[in-house]
């Protein structure tokens, strides 16, 4: 096949001045008319820049001039098989209904966006360019004249665009006669119509998903069952995904074909049905968004209550994080260096790095999905490194452990955490440290109906393009880190990021599946498009959270479902508990102060604190009045808020480390060293150091402080040092790195420390005023902060008041408790 290149002087295909047109033109006409049933059609009046068509037909100043006329029009065709051209008349664009543009310029080509803006030609009327662009990648066209024609002939020579303008205007003129017949002859095909689910028979039933082979670029073709799946058996495998793609696109904008008609789903849906589809049979999954009519609330609602049933059954979870990254490794990355530019690859990672190339010039091993894209031989995405390396180093660290010797001594895992620290150290990040980076930030991970999915599935694999792992790689590291008190092992903790809220929601689910306040806790941080789904979305995870959890009911607002979840809480574990997650950074009167909205940020972010007994333990003692407005609790004052220095609200309400949040970490270590001596008889260094961290301190297993580690007093002296006599963020972040110091890792929470009118010391919410009262409430693991109003109280949060969190301030007599009413 002749091709054509930039200048455009030659073209494949000819004008259609035969008797009978061509099979390819005959299709492209047919195409054309139905064109609107195909919305990845590119209906054009220019040439997009990296068109293959031949620049003498859209570079219009090279045409009369650069004015453009209506016989300059052009349909150009480019498939798998052919390339071609015609020259169309107003006749057959009337037909196909191309707008005109009066007194319009086409726009010409710039370096920024290929199009610049249009420029008015008085007195010049024309029709606008019909251009099926670039078929190759809308594969849809190019496979229906594979199906519904047979393959053009070649043709016998290769035209050429210097003929003269009198040629030029006899073959338009017989092109335009000839190609209104030829259109008028074409059959319009049937416009696709969307897809109408017809109701489910059964309540336990589902519909499965039928993804029919094909290559990757060719139009997705599935068709849906209904089963019965508690009383029949189905072999499927359920995906697990975000409807958005990593850059937010939500939006249902492409279709798959089911049967004669069409399903609209997002473009990360469809990506992914593209890279799990089998060349050669069927694959049956089950997708949310297509086997769910998620337009039909009662259907929704039912379907929700069974993801414990369909994920649990599943053979596989399938975990679409999205597409390799597009940032490659170095070419040569046996000779390149992994940990700095001065700094030769270790043995270690040059055999898992040897490893990774040699199967991908294998095309693939195990961990590929056939049917994908081939990458460039020599460089591979960083995020396929990553995952490589993270199977490599997990199988490693279990061999290991089984032999009874620490995981923590694998070779690999200390050298990725010390390729981590040195890359945040020195600020040369290796491609190893950029691979993990590229996934621990994927959007999946941020997403709240996942933490479901992947905790109830028998086997979960993460995918990312051409590469597949085990999600259990991934979980199995993050345990080993949660129990490195190193400083690699912490810093790689917090550099998790939002995939650590995500593990430790699904090691929380897994590990207590009867509590569901925890796994709410730590999925609080994670997204739904919906505030309800916070709470049906994990609904599933355990058959105990079904009489915690309000059953999904789409017809209830946001404000019945949480309330109903705070009551039900309440009656059945007797408990406070789900106070602690009532503080919110959003101040809203015309709602109950008690009732936590789980969609809000919270005031005090959850610590999963399970040692703390302010109340002794003891039971709540309440009522919640009919109208589940008022929650009437008895406790005991203790104290109230006398000095409180806040800094600007957003060193309070950011988890990643700003100059704000500096400035409020040295406003509370000033109250705090504002105070000569402490009621207790404790130091007052140590009372600073772990009211700031809630007496939370990573390897202190909250021991009584002759048992403090000096290492840790030490650690917070240093960390003074910095902070006092640093000005900037970068600076503070580089001594504490050449110190090797990260007790500002212990500060799991940034709230404002203030002191009281007794004297003592506490960190309270970021929203707690002068003259607030602290309590101690029975059923209350944590002292409160009650903002009187009138002749009741709105709850402001739960906060850490140093020396009552063991039931100092609660007295052994319940009798002297009094009547606290939160509105």
């Amino acid at each position: 096949m002749a091709g054509t290149d930039h200048e455009g002087d030659t073209v494949m295909g000819g004008y259609p001045s035969e008797p009978n047109p061509s099979p390819t033109f005959t299709a492209a006409l047919t195409y054309a008319l139905a064109a609107s049933s195909f919305p990845e059609m590119e209906i054009d009046w220019y040439l997009p820049a990296n068109s293959v068509a031949p620049d003498k037909f859209h570079q219009w100043r090279k045409l009369n001039d650069g004015k453009p006329k209506s016989t300059d029009t052009a349909l150009w065709i480019t498939t798998n098989d052919t390339k071609e051209h015609f020259y169309l008349g107003d006749e057959i664009l009337q037909v196909m209904k191309v707008p005109k543009f009066p007194n319009d310029e086409p726009p010409k080509m710039n370096a920024t966006n290929n199009i610049s803006p249009r420029k008015t030609l008085n007195n010049v009327t024309r029709y606008g360019l019909y251009h099926i662009w670039d078929l190759v990648q809308h594969r849809a066209f190019s496979q229906e004249m594979a199906r519904s024609t047979p393959k053009p002939a070649q043709p016998s020579s290769i035209k050429k665009f210097s003929e003269s303008k009198v040629g030029l205007r006899k073959k338009r003129r017989r092109s335009a006669r000839s190609c209104w017949t030829w259109a008028a002859r074409a059959r319009k095909p049937q416009s696709q119509c969307t897809y109408s689910y017809t109701p489910l028979q059964y309540s336990d039933s589902i519909r499965l998903l039928t993804l029919h082979p094909g290559d990757f670029a060719s139009p997705i073709q599935i068709s849906l069952a209904e089963v019965r799946s508690q009383k029949e058996e189905h072999d499927y495998e359920a995906l697990s995904y975000t409807w958005a793609t990593e850059d937010g696109d939500c939006k249902r904008s492409s279709q798959i074909r089911c049967g004669g008609t069409r399903i609209w789903v997002t473009k990360n849906c469809e990506l992914a049905l593209r890279y799990l589809r089998k060349e050669n049979s069927n694959r049956v999954l089950w997708v949310d968004a297509i086997c769910i009519n998620q337009k039909d609330n009662k259907e929704r609602g039912h379907q929700v209550g069974m993801m414990r049933n369909v994920y649990s059954k599943a053979t596989e979870v399938l975990v679409w994080l999205g597409e390799s990254s597009k940032e490659m490794t170095t070419p040569d990355p046996v000779a390149r260096s992994l940990a700095t530019e001065e700094q030769n690859t270790t043995t270690a990672s040059r055999l898992i790095l040897e490893t990774v190339v040699e199967r991908e010039q294998n095309n693939g091993s195990s961990t590929s999905v056939n049917g994908r894209p081939s990458l460039n031989r020599g460089s591979i995405p960083v995020s396929d490194l990553f995952l490589d390396y993270l199977h490599q180093m997990v199988t490693e660290m279990r061999r290991i452990q089984s032999s009874g010797q620490d995981p923590k001594s694998s070779f690999l895992y200390q050298e990725l955490q010390s390729q981590i620290y040195e890359s945040c150290s020195s600020g040369l990040f290796t491609d190893l440290y950029r691979g993990f980076h590229n996934i621990v930030r994927r959007r999946w991970w941020s997403r709240l109906w996942v933490v479901q999915e992947v905790t109830l599935a028998r086997s979960a694999i993460l995918i990312c393009s051409n590469r597949a792992v085990k999600y259990d790689n991934l979980f199995e590291w993050h345990n080993i880190l949660c129990v490195d008190s190193t400083p690699k092992g912490v810093l790689v903790v917090a550099l998790l990021s939002g995939t650590l809220k995500h593990l430790q929601a699904v090691g929380n689910a897994r590990a207590e599946p009867s509590k569901p306040l925890g796994v709410l806790g730590w999925a609080r941080s994670l997204t739904a498009s919906d505030p309800r789904d916070i709470i049906f979305g994990l609904l599933g995870l355990s058959e105990n959270f079904k009489s915690l959890l309000p059953l999904p009911d789409y017809n209830k607002s946001t404000a019945q479902v949480f309330t109903d979840v705070a009551k039900r809480h309440l009656n059945l574990t007797k408990s406070l508990d789900i106070l602690e997650h009532a503080s919110s950074t959003t101040s809203n009167f015309d709602r109950p102060s008690w009732v936590p909205y789980w969609s809000d940020a919270p005031a005090v972010w959850y610590l999963g604190h399970k040692s703390l007994k302010a109340s002794r333990n003891s039971e709540a003692i309440f009522s919640i009045s009919t109208d589940d407005q008022d929650l009437r609790v008895r406790g005991q004052k203790f104290d109230r808020v006398k000095v409180l220095p806040l800094a600007d609200p957003k060193a309070y309400t950011k988890l990643v480390l700003t100059e704000q949040v500096m400035e409020g970490w040295r406003m509370s270590y000033n109250v705090g060293f504002s105070l000569t001596k402490y009621p207790t008889g404790e130091p007052v260094g140590e009372v600073v150091m772990r009211t700031l961290c809630w007496d939370w301190i990573s390897g202190s297993s909250h021991e009584p402080s002759s048992l403090l580690s000096k290492e840790i007093e030490n650690n917070f002296r240093e960390w003074h040092g910095v902070l006092t006599t640093t000005s900037t963020l970068e600076e503070y972040e580089k001594q504490l790195r050449i110190k090797q110091n990260l007790f500002d890792l212990d500060i799991k929470t940034p709230t404002p420390l203030c002191t009281t009118a007794k004297g003592y010391l506490a960190a309270v919410p970021s929203t707690a005023k002068v003259g607030d009262c602290i309590a101690v409430l029975a059923g209350g693991r944590f002292p409160f902060v009650l903002r009187p109003i009138g002749d009741h109280y709105r709850l402001v949060g739960h906060c850490y008041v140093h020396g009552i969190m063991n039931g100092e301030a609660f007295p052994e007599n319940l009798d002297e408790l009094t009547w606290f009413s939160i509105h």
